[in-house]
Order: structure tokens, then C-alpha cells, then sequence
């Protein structure tokens, strides 16, 4: 169990120092290791836990940058080399004075006062002094000095494999939109669940709690919040199940695929369930969907979620979707894969994703991608679809692997993903679409929609 100092009061900064300890030590999700503090130390008020998320999320999302500056003014050691608490104190402290325009007296002082009260004095007095080193760096000329040193990356606080990566996908102008939009908050879309309230009354109610929601014609089930005194995720509606917190990246997904009521629907990669509970709101609850993942942790979840949503159509299996005992003899109206994948879209979501991936790591999950998308296609009947989706603006993930699958597969072909939202893939791909928070106000995601026209026997297979 976490630990904080002795005071009433809960100090944002060091709940947020803590909450990044955990996240360190424990190598959970930044979102888990919120909770876990909030357990810990017993915060239910929704505005101090808005607060401890705002600031462990900047920090996160500037880890490299503040990294940087900190190693430039600590004389005896590293970051990386010291306690975690006073580590972290430091980074969240170092943000607050560089990028948040917060007083650096005021931000200085809570530092030292949290590692005197967690620690001693002469380990606060080496706060105190690396902070106030930290004061005399020139804000204005900082992008011009990680420029002047070969260190670009570090103006936008991505990890240099990633920065260069970008720069190759993406013209110089574009790069940077892309860089700047991902240090940005994401906007709030929800998904009105039909399965528990008609959208007219959802609307009414969140307009009656004075929340600003913005349709969007392509998608009727979605909408932006545009303003409310409160997280949408503290009103009635959404305590109900009647609205779930979801991209509209993601949301499109489920709508291209377009299932049918009453169809037979495979979704091979489900957990957490957002696009399997969307399926079963598309199809009325009817039909039947078969959702399969390989983690028991993550299964219960998926079961969790859709028991809350009011999900009714959908027979839950723990399986490994490589090794499935139907996946010769069974057939379905349509496949879902939403394969795991390097998460470089959802950066805005999931700062922490960009210190966590590796270009290796990359062709690792190509190759899961690959296989996944094998297994999927023969579950699918003749005239059925396959959506293959990911959150990952990597074309290794996406176009090269969808060329890939087609030139070995002359029995399924590419077909429109609509509504269209975003813009044409990449690789010549005009059928399939790509989706970036700079372009489209949304996570980066890519979809593909691919109709079997044959049967496949004489397709070769790119997995064993």
C-alpha cells in the first residue's frame, strides 16, 4: 500500500509523485495505478482525483523532456539512479516550473515540504537546491537549445525512434501538427447505449445536468461533450450504463463492420469490450456474438463490462484465437480483429505507451498482428466481412501487413469502410482509412474492411 504524509489536506503534488511510484515499480497502466491510490489513500471527491489525473498525465507526457532537464542540473547522479519518490517529486515539480506557469517558489515549496515530511531535511535541501537550478533554465529558449543539441525529439517529448519515424510518414508541417496534438487533452466522446436508454432521453438528461453535446450525423450514437460543470462520467447517465466513454476512432470501427441483427459475429480480440458491447447495440441484442480473448484477467473484465451494459447476445471465451477448437468447422456473417498493437495512436489516452514501445516490439506484434488476421479470415463465410483494426499509425501494423494478406489471399478483396470519417491508408489503400488526432480531432487509428468472395482453400497461408 502507497503511503503519504501526515497531513489532512491531500497535496495534488505528491498524490501524483506517488501515483507515478506506482506506476514505476508496479508496471501498471497510469489509469491503474489512479486507482489503486485512490483506494490507498481513500479519495472519492471527483475533483481532487481530476486534479492528481490532470497532473500525472502533463508529467507523463513530458517524461523525456523533464528527464533531460533534470540530469542537466543533478551534479552526482542520474534521474533514474534516485529514490522514486524523490524522483518523481522532482519530475512533477520540474513540470510544474517549465510548462505549467505554476509559481516556482510555490511548486519548489510543496517539493521540499513532501520529501522533508516522506524523507529528511538534507534530502529536501537536495530538492531544494535541483529545483532551484531547474528555475534558472530559460523557458523561452528551451526548444532552441534541444534544437542546437541534435535532440528534436525532446521539443515534443517522444522518444527518438518515434520522432524520426514520424518525420518519415508525415511531411515536416504535419509531423509537427501530429507532435504538437498528441500533448494535448483528447476530446470527450460518448457512445449513447442503446441497449439501456434511447439517445432522446440520454441527451435531455445530460442537457438538463447542463452538458453542451454535439451530434455527429455519421455516427448517431456518439457525441461530443462540448462543455459540462463536471466529468461526464459523474452524472446519472452514466452511473446507469446509458453512456460509455469511448473514441470516435473506436466507435467507427464497430459501425464498418455493420453487423446485421441476428448475425453470427466473431470478435477475436474483445476485451475490455467497447467494440463488443457497441456489436450487440448495433444488433439489437440479437444474433449471436462469439468474444474471445486469452487472458483470464482480461476476460473477467470483458464479462463485467458486459453484464453492466446490458450485453444479452454475447457468449464470453477464454481461448487463445490461435489455437480455437472450432476455427476449421465453424463460420461466421462477420469477423472483428482488433489485434493487440503498439498503441502509437492513442498517445493522447496513453501517454505512457510512447516510453513503453520499441521498434522491436513493433515486429513483434506484426507478427501476432499477421497470424490473428489469418485466423479471423477463416472463420468468415463466403460474402462475409472482416474489420481489421488497430490504434497504431505504423504501416508495418497496418497497410504493409493488410498487402501482405491480400497478395497471399486472392479470395478476399478490399471493400469501402464506411461512414468515412478520416482519410485514405496509406500504400495506395483507398478503400481502407486512417484516422489522426492532428487530422481528425480523434485516437490514430487504421480500418480495413475485407470480403471473402471464395472459399479459400487454394489461398496460402501467411501464419502457421
Amino acid at each position: 500500500m502507497s503511503t503519504k504524509t501526515s497531513k489532512t489536506e491531500i497535496s495534488r503534488e505528491e498524490a501524483a509523485a506517488e501515483v507515478l511510484c506506482i506506476w514505476e515499480e508496479q508496471s501498471q497502466s497510469l489509469r491503474a495505478a489512479m486507482n489503486q491510490l485512490a483506494k490507498d489513500w481513500q479519495i472519492s471527491d471527483w475533483k481532487i482525483r481530476t486534479a492528481i489525473h490532470s497532473l500525472v498525465f502533463e508529467t507523463v507526457r513530458r517524461l523525456n523532456t523533464l528527464d533531460f532537464l533534470l540530469n542537466q542540473v543533478l551534479e552526482k547522479s542520474q534521474i533514474i539512479d534516485l529514490d522514486p519518490i524523490i524522483r518523481n517529486t522532482l519530475r512533477v515539480a520540474t513540470y510544474l516550473i517549465q510548462f505549467a506557469e505554476v509559481p516556482p517558489a510555490l511548486a519548489t515549496n510543496e517539493a521540499v515540504t513532501i520529501i522533508k515530511l516522506r524523507k529528511n531535511k538534507r534530502l529536501a535541501g537536495l530538492v531544494n537546491a535541483v529545483l532551484r537550478k531547474i528555475q534558472r533554465i530559460d523557458s523561452e529558449n528551451i526548444n532552441k537549445s534541444f534544437q542546437e543539441q541534435g535532440l528534436p525529439e525532446l521539443k515534443y517529448s517522444v522518444p527518438r525512434w518515434l520522432f524520426d519515424y514520424v518525420n518519415k510518414v508525415f511531411e515536416p508541417d504535419e509531423a509537427q501538427a501530429f507532435f504538437s496534438a498528441i500533448l494535448q487533452n483528447p476530446s470527450v466522446i460518448i457512445r449513447v447505449n442503446t441497449l439501456k436508454q434511447s439517445i432522446e432521453e440520454t441527451i435531455n438528461e445530460l442537457e438538463r445536468a447542463e452538458f453542451l453535446c454535439t451530434s455527429i450525423p455519421e455516427l448517431s450514437e456518439a457525441f461530443k461533450i462540448q462543455r459540462g460543470e463536471k466529468p461526464v462520467s459523474q452524472t446519472e447517465a452514466y452511473e446507469q450504463n446509458a453512456i460509455y466513454l469511448q473514441s470516435l476512432a473506436s466507435i467507427l470501427v464497430s459501425r464498418i463492420l455493420n453487423p446485421n441483427p441476428h448475425e453470427i459475429v466473431v470478435d477475436i480480440c474483445a476485451a475490455p469490450g467497447s467494440k463488443t458491447s457497441h456489436l450487440a447495440q448495433l444488433m439489437n441484442n440479437t444474433g449471436n456474438i462469439l468474444a474471445i480473448d486469452n487472458m483470464s484477467n482480461r476476460v473477467q473484465k470483458l464479462k463485467r463490462n458486459l453484464l453492466r451494459l446490458g450485453v444479452q447476445n454475447t457468449h464470453v471465451i477464454f481461448a487463445n484465437s490461435f489455437n480455437l477448437p472450432f476455427r476449421n468447422s465453424f463460420q461466421a456473417n462477420a469477423v472483428l480483429v482488433d489485434p493487440p498493437c503498439s498503441n502509437t495512436g492513442v498517445i493522447q489516452t496513453r501517454p505512457e505507451t510512447k516510453w513503453i514501445m520499441t521498434p522491436d516490439k513493433v515486429r513483434h506484434l506484426t507478427e501476432i498482428q499477421s497470424k490473428l488476421l489469418e485466423v479471423g479470415s477463416r472463420l468468415v463465410e463466403p460474402d462475409g466481412h472482416v474489420v481489421y483494426s488497430t490504434c497504431s499509425i505504423t504501416l508495418d501494423e497496418n497497410e504493409h501487413l493488410i498487402c501482405n494478406f491480400l497478395d497471399a489471399h486472392p479470395s478476399f478483396e478490399l471493400v469501402p469502410t464506411e461512414p468515412h470519417l478520416g482519410s485514405e491508408a496509406f500504400e495506395g489503400l483507398t478503400a481502407c482509412q486512417r484516422l489522426f488526432p492532428h487530422r481528425d480531432n480523434t485516437e490514430g487509428f487504421f480500418i480495413a474492411k475485407i470480403k471473402r468472395t471464395e472459399t479459400i482453400n487454394g489461398d496460402r497461408a501467411v501464419a502457421d
